[in-house]
């Protein structure tokens, strides 16, 4: 797994960049060395967890997270920048692979934002428990995944990419899957209907997408002639 790409995403939004890049090191030469068991993912969940606790804890004491903050949440504006700016601009080996990982990204990201969207709308996860909420959240990502996997296929993009991005996703998705659980079960992040949650919930989630953007250039050039003779929008992967 490309943890150097996701905590680099992550650092992004306020992690010290010395510490981490330390555990990032010991955390790489473990995963090229001996693989990575699920032990070490736990571990590693256990330290960047600190982290986002120390990326909130000045939010928490100063401020208290209200609605707005969650309804307004930066990974919103975010993925409208990457829908209208980023994506739009970003260049991969051939024309006919640029049409269609742009379009990949287009729905991957409207599809989070939509679901995202309905979910904190809905208003229902203020009254859960913490094996409620997580239960939610576990549906809220089936979902996601179905809802852009069914509009890719159905837009005409090659399964093979589906594929190959379904095989990169599941990497990141599993550890997202533990920095949730781990949000879900500590009382670090209780407060008033579970705002608090909800909003670290989104921050992790934040960081994810951006690393997926990262990381659609390394599966493009991974695949290597299962795409030859594919029209999309005029362009022909030759």
């Amino acid at each position: 797994m490309e943890f150097l790409d996701l905590f680099d995403s992550i650092g992004n939004f306020g992690i010290g960049s010395i510490v981490a890049s330390v555990i990032t090191f010991l955390i790489w030469i473990i995963d090229k060395t001996f693989g990575l068991p699920s032990i070490v993912t736990k571990i590693f969940y256990k330290i960047l967890d600190s982290f986002l606790k120390d990326k909130i804890k000045n939010i928490k004491d100063i401020n208290t997270i209200k609605e707005t903050d969650v309804i307004n949440h930066d990974i919103f504006n975010y993925i409208d920048y990457w829908i209208y700016s980023k994506v739009p601009t970003i260049q991969y080996s051939t024309e006919y692979r640029t049409v269609v990982f742009r379009k990949y990204l287009k729905i991957f990201l409207q599809k989070h934002k939509s679901n995202l969207q309905n979910w904190i709308q809905d208003k229902s996860f203020e009254e859960m428990d913490a094996s409620q909420l997580w239960t939610s959240l576990l549906s809220l990502i089936n979902d996601i995944i179905h809802d852009y996997e069914v509009e890719m296929e159905l837009t005409g993009i090659p399964k093979i990419i589906i594929e190959k991005m379904k095989v990169r996703n599941n990497e990141t998705i599993s550890l997202t899957i533990d920095l949730l659980e781990g949000v879900c079960n500590s009382q670090f992040y209780d407060s008033d209907k579970n705002l608090l949650k909800a909003y670290s919930i989104l921050n992790i989630l934040l960081s994810v997408l951006e690393n997926t953007i990262s990381s659609s250039a390394n599966v493009c050039n991974l695949i290597n002639g299962q795409l030859r003779g594919l029209s999309m929008d005029g362009k022909t992967e030759i």
